[in-house]
C-alpha cells in the first residue's frame, strides 16, 4: 500500500507542475480581450485537472505481448496464395481407416476396414495464418524450406509413420500480403446502441457512449464452424460528448465545467495490425490498435454559464485494446464484448482552438482507468 500511496503523490506533483506550467503559458499570451476569457476557461481546466486523485494501478499479471497472444488464440486453416494472386486453403494429402458396409457375398450387411487416401487443411495459429511471400525477380513466391517431417503412408495393409523430406511452409500474418484486403471477404463491426467506455479519474467515475463502426476483410472466404481472424485496417468510432468536471462555482449553478468535445474520434492506428478472432467454440477476441483524437470543451469562465463552450483544437494519442466476448443466443448479430480496465495516458488540449485540427498549444498529460462494454454486430456477408 505505500508504493501505491507514493505513486499517487508523485503522479499528483506531475500534475500540479504541469498544470503551473500551462498557467504559466497561458500568462504568457497576449492580454486581448478576445482571449481574456479563454485563458481563464484554460486556467480553471488546468486547476481542476491538478486537483485530480489519479485512479489506482491495476495489476496486470500478463505483459502486452501474452494478451495478444492469448486474444488471437485459435487453429485457423492455412492459406496460400495460389497462381491468380488470391488466397486459397492449403491442404495435405494423409491417410485414414475408414469402415465401409459390405454389400455383396457372405459377410453382406457387416463392415469392414480399409484404407483412404484424403486431402485435410493445414491448421496453423490464426496470428499467423498465411504463408509467408517474398519477391523474386519482379513476382511474389511462396516462402518454404524442405526438410524431414512424419507423414503417413500404406505398408502392407497399414497406415504407418515415416520420416519424409518435404516442403515446410513459413507463415506470417495475413496483412502482410500485397493486396490481400482486396482478395479477401469484406468485413464490418457495428457498435450498437448501449456499448459506452467507463472512464476512471480516481476520485469520480464518468460513462461515455460508444457508436460507429469499423471495417476489415476476412482472407479468404467465409466458412461455417471454423475459427476465423478478421484483420481491421479502417474505421471511425466515435465518443459522445462527456462531462468530466461538475461544479456550483458558476452562480451556485451547477454546470460542467469541462467535457469532451466533438468529434472525438477513435481510429485504427495503420502502423499495427488489429483483427478479431472468432472460434467455432463462440469466443470472440480482439486486439484493437487505437488512435484517439479528443478535443475538448471548456466553460466560458465562472460567470459564464449561459455563454457557449470554449473549444480546444484535438490532441492524439495512441492505446491497445483487448476485448473478450461469448457468442449469445444472437449470434454475431448482438454480440456483447468488454475490455477490462487499463491505465489510459491521456493528453488534454488546453489551448483554444478548432476541434477538427490539431492542438497547437499547450497540453497535459491524465492517466486514467478505461474499461469498455460493447455489443457489436459483425457483417460477414461480404457487402
Amino acid at each position: 500500500m505505500t508504493s501505491i500511496f507514493s505513486s499517487q503523490r508523485i503522479h499528483r506533483l506531475v500534475l500540479a507542475t504541469l498544470a503551473a506550467l500551462a498557467l504559466l503559458a497561458l500568462a504568457a499570451l497576449p492580454s486581448r480581450a478576445d482571449t481574456v476569457a479563454a485563458q481563464a476557461a484554460a486556467s480553471s481546466a488546468a486547476a481542476s485537472l491538478a486537483a485530480l486523485d489519479p485512479p489506482l494501478p491495476v495489476p496486470d499479471s500478463l505483459s502486452a505481448d501474452a494478451r495478444a497472444r492469448s486474444a488471437q488464440s485459435g487453429s485457423c486453416a492455412a492459406l496460400i496464395r495460389n497462381r491468380d494472386g488470391k488466397p486459397s486453403t492449403l491442404r495435405t494429402t494423409t491417410y485414414k481407416y475408414k469402415f465401409v458396409r459390405i454389400k455383396k457375398g457372405p459377410n453382406k450387411g457387416r463392415f469392414a476396414r480399409k484404407i483412404v487416401k484424403v486431402k485435410i487443411a493445414v491448421k496453423v495459429s490464426c496470428a499467423k495464418q498465411c504463408v509467408a511471400l517474398t519477391k523474386k525477380r519482379g513476382k511474389y513466391r511462396n516462402v518454404y524450406s524442405v526438410r524431414k517431417v512424419t507423414r503417413k503412408i500404406v505398408k502392407r495393409g497399414k497406415i504407418v509413420k515415416v520420416k519424409r523430406r518435404a516442403r515446410v511452409y513459413r507463415f506470417a500474418d495475413c496483412g502482410t500480403w500485397p493486396n490481400i484486403a482486396a482478395t479477401g471477404t469484406p468485413v464490418r463491426i457495428d457498435l450498437l446502441p448501449g456499448s459506452f467506455a467507463l472512464l476512471d479519474f480516481g476520485s469520480f467515475t464518468r460513462q461515455a457512449a460508444v457508436g460507429g463502426n469499423v471495417r476489415g476483410f476476412l482472407p479468404g472466404t467465409f466458412k461455417p464452424n471454423t475459427d476465423l481472424q478478421l484483420n481491421i485496417n479502417r474505421g471511425n468510432v466515435t465518443v459522445g460528448t462527456t462531462a468530466v468536471f461538475i461544479d456550483d462555482d458558476c452562480n451556485g449553478q451547477v454546470s460542467t465545467s469541462l467535457r469532451t468535445g466533438n468529434p472525438t474520434r477513435v481510429l485504427v492506428d495503420e502502423t499495427k495490425t488489429s483483427t478479431a478472432t472468432l472460434l467455432a467454440s463462440g469466443t470472440a477476441t480482439s486486439v484493437f490498435h487505437a488512435r484517439i483524437q479528443l478535443p475538448l470543451e471548456l466553460r466560458n469562465d465562472d460567470a459564464g454559464c449561459n455563454d457557449p463552450f470554449i473549444t480546444t483544437g484535438y490532441s492524439e494519442f495512441k492505446h491497445t485494446f483487448f476485448f473478450r466476448g461469448k457468442v449469445g443466443p444472437a449470434g454475431l448479430v448482438k454480440l456483447q464484448v468488454s475490455s477490462p480496465p487499463d491505465t489510459l495516458q491521456v493528453i488534454a488540449c488546453l489551448t483554444p482552438g478548432t476541434p477538427t485540427q490539431p492542438c497547437n498549444g499547450f497540453q497535459v498529460p491524465i492517466p486514467i482507468l478505461v474499461s469498455t462494454k460493447l455489443t457489436v454486430r459483425i457483417d460477414l456477408s461480404g457487402k
